[in-house]
């Protein structure tokens, strides 16, 4: 049986035929190389699934030329891949084996970003390897570890090659522990706001704040969002995380009103599983009529990540919000390569410069530019700037010089606990 669009083994068969090999192997090593393609829904998005048919097509030809090393291969689904092969006993070693999968994949990513236009396709692998003193030989467990070490390499920023090492089931036993304690944490409201300032590049004075979750153990220590965030995006607990975080801060502002308080705009960030079954609308539409605050004191942040990956849901939240009376912003504006095509295509209200352009030390000329650009085209698209990361004076001087409207970073203030936040406010 195979897999119509590229040939490939259906993978039931795949593991079928690994069974056997494994069952057999003797002195040689049994390599399994798990890949997927980062980025590839934005090809089919953008270009269609006819050019993305296309280049999955062209990458199983890229690999299936290796036929003397190939045992099976299968197309898991969509985009992930799976190939088994036999190393020698006197062939190169595991990490060696790594290393070579890692260039090939580098040559490869820049064939396709040049053939596909799209500079940030990437092949993210992980490799497992079998031998007879294996604790276990059954395929399964084989491909199982493969595909962990891949999910490594698609959080790694820059090596899209792991080979996988035991090591990583202890990475597995924490994150069971972590998404196993989460719905007694969001009981227990171990998870707390804090809120980041936003300042006004001309008066210096606070003008907003961004909403950031923490969480605190009773005994007092915090698990970091590095952590946590990446964890319960994947298993979906993202979701009650965030609208716990969406409750608080709209509680916090009602209750402000109330009485008579001061209170400043406060932007709150949605994980990209949100846009998966677009509940959040009628959430944050709930919210809105129960604690019955402006509109204008809310508004989302959304990466820029997000877009690219999700371009068509990404415009239905957008517009979706905006109906509410809500401004949305890109987050992390230049942290990839499409964002000014994004621009172009979607409605937003406020960018985000990305903390890339300002440097540790001082400004370079070329991030001055860059930074120089595109506050000016946000301006007459009519669109907010604000510039995080900022850490200096020379930064902060250069953005208000430049005309960027708002700044953030830990030259005006840390993320800080709601009292702090709320006395800083009544300054």
């Amino acid at each position: 049986m195979k897999d119509t669009l590229t040939g490939l083994d259906q993978y039931e068969v795949f593991l079928q035929k690994l069974e056997k090999e494994l069952e057999q192997i003797g002195e040689d090593r049994i390599t399994i190389v798990y890949t997927d393609i980062k980025h590839f829904k934005y090809i089919n998005d953008t270009y269609g699934y006819k050019v993305g048919d296309a280049l999955l097509k062209d990458f199983v030809a890229g690999f299936m030329e290796r036929k003397e090393f190939i045992i099976c291969a299968a197309r898991v689904y969509s985009d992930n891949f799976v190939v088994a092969g036999r190393l020698s006993a006197d062939g190169p070693t595991n990490e060696e084996f790594r290393e070579l999968i890692h260039r090939v994949n580098q040559e490869r990513e820049t064939q396709f970003r040049e053939k596909y236009l799209n500079s940030r396709l990437q092949f993210c692998t992980g490799i497992s390897v079998t031998d007879k003193n294996s604790r276990s030989l059954d395929a399964e467990t084989a491909v199982s570890n493969a595909n962990l070490a891949r999910k490594v390499a698609k959080d790694m920023e820059n090596d899209s090659c792991v080979l996988f090492d035991q090591s990583m089931m202890e990475g597995i036993r924490r994150e069971v522990e972590i998404t196993s304690s989460i719905p007694k944490a969001l009981a227990q409201k171990e998870f707390k706001v804090y809120f980041q300032p936003k300042i006004d590049t001309d008066t210096l004075e606070l003008i907003g704040a961004e909403a950031l979750v923490r969480w605190q153990k009773p005994d007092g220590s915090f698990v970091y969002p590095d952590e946590f965030i990446p964890l319960i995006e994947r298993s979906g607990q993202v979701v009650d995380v965030d609208y716990y975080v969406y409750r608080e801060v709209f509680s916090f502002l009602a209750n402000r009103l109330k009485e008579g308080k001061k209170v400043v705009p406060v932007s709150l960030n949605v994980s990209r599983v949100h846009l998966q079954k677009m509940h959040i609308l009628e959430f944050v539409k709930g919210l809105l009529e129960e604690f019955q605050i402006p509109c204008s004191l809310v508004e989302f942040e959304l990466t820029e990540s997000i877009y690219l990956d999700n371009t068509e849901q990404a415009l239905e939240l957008i517009k979706g919000l905006h109906k509410l009376g809500i401004k949305v912003s890109m987050d992390d504006f230049g942290s990839g390569y499409s964002s000014l095509n994004l621009l172009s295509k979607l409605p937003i209200d406020i960018i985000k410069l990305d903390r890339v352009f300002l440097k540790e030390g001082e400004m370079q000329e070329s991030d001055r530019i860059i930074i120089s650009c595109v506050v000016d085209m946000a301006k007459k698209l009519k669109i907010t700037s604000l510039c995080e990361g900022v850490e200096t004076q020379e930064q902060s001087n250069y953005l208000k010089e430049v005309g960027c409207q708002m700044q953030q970073g830990f030259y005006f203030s840390r993320p800080i606990p709601r009292e702090v936040f709320e006395n800083l406010i009544e300054k």
